[in-house]
């Protein structure tokens, strides 16, 4: 893979995931007025602190990184000083403690201090002063968040819909295409969206322009391996089926060298991970264990069905909020090939 090539993929993945985590909650102004709503609440003084401790949860922040004061003070508020990763905005967290203290009985004010830092925060409980907090950001701390590529079967086998559905969700993945005139199509709004594809030659391939079959003569061969080439050039990566007939033949070597003739490494199907089996409630729990076993400076690969896709959404925006990214599996995969 061409080495500039792979820097810009590397790029727009960083900045990709940079954007989505400011645009995972609902963007908040720098400073943020009275809140006056509708809904009864029924709070107290408990119940705000373990409504705010669970919203800073839900971003995957450190007990070490929340420190309360000893006690409260003499009218009985709570006093807070939160420490956050630069990867997280504090806007972003606002707007999450803003959401769920929606309620006519809560009024929250805050105000950012130094511009782009530090900010307080002050929830007040039918005009009385509840708790306050102050949040600033620590250079040195990360959240314990690797990096995820996901990688998509069976996108071109869905309906018009779903595949506009999935192609304009916000995250970077790779579709998986198997090549066909139909496949084709897709291409340009692919890339419209900024989305990678790469394409998949097993005994399945059903279009004639493109099937290669160990019947075939190393001619016929090598007119097919041009057409796919030359009809996906934007391809990131191509992959055999190492379980077909056609690789286990001689024609697959034909494949293989015709491929490295034109410089482009052929993977296998196996080298890359088993696709998620699991249905329902069990599929976005196998999905979300996989992911959170990703520490901090770890990265790993995670194969889906397109038709799964739309259900796993709220546990992708959900593990984001946590600190996992989701990169162009393609930087992984050439990043694992470098080391080979």
């Amino acid at each position: 893979m061409d080495i500039s090539l792979l820097k810009k993929r590397i790029i727009a993945s960083l900045f990709g995931a940079a954007l989505l985590v400011l645009t995972a909650n609902v963007i908040t102004d720098k400073i943020f007025s009275d809140s006056s709503l509708t809904k009864n609440g029924g709070w107290d003084s408990n119940t705000i602190n373990k409504n705010f401790l669970s919203d800073l949860n839900n971003f995957g922040l450190k007990s070490e990184w929340i420190k309360k004061a000893n006690n409260k003070n003499a009218n009985g508020v709570s006093s807070y000083f939160v420490e956050l990763p630069k990867d997280l905005p504090i806007p972003v967290v606002l707007s999450e403690i803003y959401a769920s203290f929606y309620s006519s009985d809560i009024k929250i004010k805050s105000l950012e201090k130094i511009l782009g830092g530090k900010t307080d925060l002050e929830i007040y409980l039918q005009n009385s002063l509840k708790l306050t907090a102050e949040f600033n950001y620590d250079i040195e701390i990360k959240r314990d968040a690797g990096d995820l590529g996901i990688i998509v079967f069976g996108l071109e086998q869905l309906n018009d819909k779903d595949i506009n559905a999935m192609i304009e969700f916000p995250q970077t993945f790779i579709t998986i295409l198997s090549p066909s005139k139909s496949s084709l199509k897709l291409i340009p709004v692919l890339i419209e969206h900024h989305k990678e594809y790469a394409v998949l030659i097993n005994d399945k391939v059903s279009d004639l322009d493109y099937r290669l079959s160990s019947d075939f003569s190393a001619y016929r061969l090598k007119l097919i391996i041009r057409s796919i080439v030359g009809d996906f050039p934007g391809a990131v990566f191509f992959i055999i089926d190492d379980r077909s007939k056609l690789y286990s033949s001689s024609a697959g070597k034909i494949v293989f060298n015709e491929f490295a003739k034109r410089n482009i490494k052929l993977l296998t199907q196996s080298s890359l991970p088993q696709m998620l089996t699991a249905t329902g409630s069990e599929e976005k729990s196998l999905f979300r264990s996989n992911v959170e076993k990703i520490h901090l400076g770890r990265e790993k690969l995670i194969s889906i069905r397109a038709d799964d896709f739309n259900s796993l959404k709220p546990e992708i925006f959900s593990l984001i909020k946590v600190g996992y990214k989701f990169i162009s599996p393609s930087v992984i995969i050439a990043a694992n090939i470098g080391k080979k």
